[in-house]
C-alpha cells in the first residue's frame, strides 16, 4: 500500500515510509518519513545518534483536483557521538530541496503551465496553491530564451506592448519556414534596432534572402541597412488592406452625409411641427451603416443569399442582391469602386505562385487605376508603382519545413501578434519587458527548453526586485517566505 501511494505521488526515492493519509474536503495530507537506519558522521565516521524529529510541511502539486495536497515530512536530526566533532546532519529528501515549501516537481509543472499563453501568473499560482511571486521567480530562474539563428525568410512586424513610454511597440521577428518566433525586440525604434542587428554577425545576416514586412518605410530599409542578400517582400494582405482602407474611408463619408441629411430633416420637421419628436435615422443610413461590410468583403468570400428574408427594420423581404442594389442607389459610385477594389483581389489570387506572370499583369492593373476618375485609386496606383518589386516578390512560393509550399506572407506573424496581445490582456499589462519576452518565446517555441541548473534570483532580470537574505548566518533563507516583494498584478 505504501509503495502504491509513493508511486502515486511520483516519489521515486527508496526508503520512504508512508505513515498516514488524512483527507478533508479541502486538503489531503500524507505523513511520511525515512526508514530508521544506522547513520555515520560524514566528517569523522563515528556513529550518529538521533537528536529528535521535527515536522516539515511541503506543498506537492500532484493530484490537486480542487484540494490542496500537503506532505507532512518527519525529518530526523542526527548528531555525531564524537565529542570532538558533534557534527549535526538532517535527513534529506531528493524530491524537495533544503529550505523549500514546495517539492521540486512543482517547479516543472509550473513551467509547463507557462507554456499556455492564456494563463496569467496569478492563475498558475492559484492552480498550484502558491503565490504569484513564487511562480514568476521560478519562471525567471529556469527559463532563458535566446535569439534563434536568422532564417532564410524572415518576417518582421510590430506589436503594441507599452512596457515603458519609450518602447510602446516591440519588434517581432519570425521564421517563415517553421512559424516560430526568432526574437522579440524591446522597440521598433532605430535607436534600439540598429545596435541589435549590427551586433549580429554579417555572415548570419547574409543568410537572410527574403525580408517579409508591411509597407512601413523603416522596415523596407532594413534590407539595405542590415541584410545585404535579402529581397524585400511586401505582404499581399497589407496591400489589400490599404485598398480596403481607402474604400472604407469613402463609405464613411457617405454615411456621414446621410447622418447630416437626416439630422437636418429632423430639425426642419421639428420647426414645422413646433414640438420635439423622436429622432430616427433613415432606411438609407441604416442599410449603408449595417451592410457596408458586404462592399468591403472579398467577392469570393461573400456568402450570397438568393432566398429573400424579412428585414424588420426595412419592413420588406430582402436578399443579398437587394442590399447591393439599395446601396448602389444611395451612391452609384459605390459599384464602380467595389469593382475596382475587386480588380486587384482577382489579380492577387490569379498569379499566386507565378511572380513572372504577376510582373507582366500588374502594370495593367496600375493603368486601370490611373485612368479611373477616382482620386483614391490614383493614390493606390502610385503606391503599387512605388512598391512594385516588393509586391511582385510576395507571389513567390517557398517550401516550408512541414513540406507544404506557401506564398511569402506575414500571415503567420499576425497570429503571433494576436497571442502577444492576448497575453497582455490576460496578465492585465506587463511592466517588465524581459519577462514578457521570455513568456512569449517560451510559449510559442515547440521545443523550448529550460535550464538544467536554475539561475540564482540575483542573476535574473528580477534581481532588482529580489528580497535580501537575512544577515544572520543561523537563519536559513526561505525564498518562499518573501512573497510580498512584487506587486500582485503581472510583472
Amino acid at each position: 500500500m505504501d509503495n502504491d501511494i509513493t508511486k502515486l505521488l511520483d516519489i521515486k526515492e527508496s526508503g520512504i515510509v508512508i505513515l498516514q493519509v488524512k483527507e478533508t474536503k479541502t486538503t489531503k495530507i500524507v505523513v511520511l518519513e525515512k526508514q530508521l537506519t544506522f547513520h555515520f558522521c560524514p566528517v569523522c565516521g563515528c556513529r550518529m545518534h538521533s537528536k529528535g524529529i521535527y515536522l516539515r510541511k511541503v506543498n506537492h502539486p500532484i493530484m490537486q483536483d480542487g484540494r490542496m495536497l500537503i506532505l507532512h515530512i518527519r525529518q530526523r536530526r542526527w548528531i555525531c557521538s564524537n565529542q570532538n566533532c558533534r557534527n549535526i546532519e538532517t535527513d534529506e529528501f531528493s524530491f524537495v530541496d533544503k529550505g523549500r515549501r514546495n517539492t521540486n516537481l512543482s517547479d516543472i509543472l509550473i513551467l509547463e503551465a507557462f507554456k499556455d499563453p492564456n494563463m496569467s501568473a496569478v492563475a498558475i499560482a492559484k492552480k498550484f496553491n502558491v503565490s504569484d511571486s513564487h511562480v514568476i521567480r521560478t519562471f525567471a530562474r529556469y527559463v532563458d530564451m535566446k535569439r534563434r539563428t536568422l532564417p532564410e525568410a524572415l518576417c518582421i512586424d510590430e506589436v503594441y506592448t507599452n512596457t515603458d513610454p519609450y518602447a510602446k511597440y516591440a519588434l517581432v521577428l519570425q521564421d517563415f519556414m517553421n512559424n516560430e518566433p526568432v526574437d522579440l525586440v524591446r522597440s521598433r525604434r532605430k535607436a534600439v534596432t540598429q545596435p541589435y542587428f549590427s551586433n549580429i554577425s554579417l555572415k548570419e545576416r547574409k543568410h537572410v534572402k527574403y525580408l517579409i514586412t508591411d509597407m512601413y518605410d523603416q522596415y523596407l530599409r532594413y534590407a539595405d541597412m542590415y541584410f545585404p542578400n535579402a529581397t524585400n517582400v511586401i505582404d499581399a494582405f497589407h496591400v489589400i488592406q490599404a485598398i480596403n482602407r481607402e474604400f472604407h474611408r469613402y463609405i464613411l463619408k457617405d454615411i456621414k452625409k446621410l447622418d447630416d441629411r437626416d439630422k437636418a430633416r429632423h430639425e426642419a420637421l421639428e420647426q414645422e411641427l413646433h414640438r420635439k419628436i423622436e429622432f430616427k435615422h433613415s432606411k438609407d443610413y441604416f442599410v449603408l451603416k449595417k451592410y457596408q461590410w458586404m462592399l468591403l468583403k472579398n467577392a469570393d468570400h461573400l456568402k450570397v443569399y438568393t432566398q429573400p428574408r424579412y428585414d424588420k427594420r426595412l419592413g420588406r423581404l430582402m436578399n443579398t442582391f437587394d442590399y447591393f442594389d439599395w446601396m448602389y442607389k444611395i451612391d452609384p459610385y459605390l459599384e464602380d469602386l467595389r469593382n475596382l477594389k475587386e480588380t486587384y483581389i482577382k489579380f492577387n489570387n490569379k498569379y499566386a505562385g507565378d511572380p513572372a506572370g504577376a510582373r507582366k499583369a500588374l502594370p495593367s492593373v496600375i493603368k486601370i487605376y490611373e485612368d479611373c476618375p477616382y482620386e483614391m485609386f490614383h493614390k493606390i496606383a502610385e503606391m503599387l508603382r512605388s512598391h512594385f518589386d516588393p509586391i511582385i516578390n510576395s507571389f513567390i512560393l517557398l517550401e516550408k519545413l512541414s513540406g507544404d509550399k506557401s506564398r511569402l506572407s506575414n500571415g503567420p506573424i499576425e497570429s503571433l501578434n494576436r497571442i502577444a496581445k492576448d497575453m497582455k490582456r490576460m496578465g492585465r499589462g506587463y511592466r517588465n519587458f524581459e519577462y514578457l519576452r521570455q513568456r512569449f518565446l517560451f510559449s510559442q517555441r515547440h521545443n523550448a527548453t529550460i535550464l538544467g541548473v536554475p539561475k540564482k534570483l540575483e542573476e535574473t532580470y528580477l534581481a532588482a526586485y529580489a528580497p535580501k537574505p537575512s544577515d544572520d548566518p543561523y537563519i536559513e533563507y526561505d525564498e518562499d517566505l518573501e512573497d510580498d516583494w512584487m506587486p500582485f498584478d503581472e510583472f
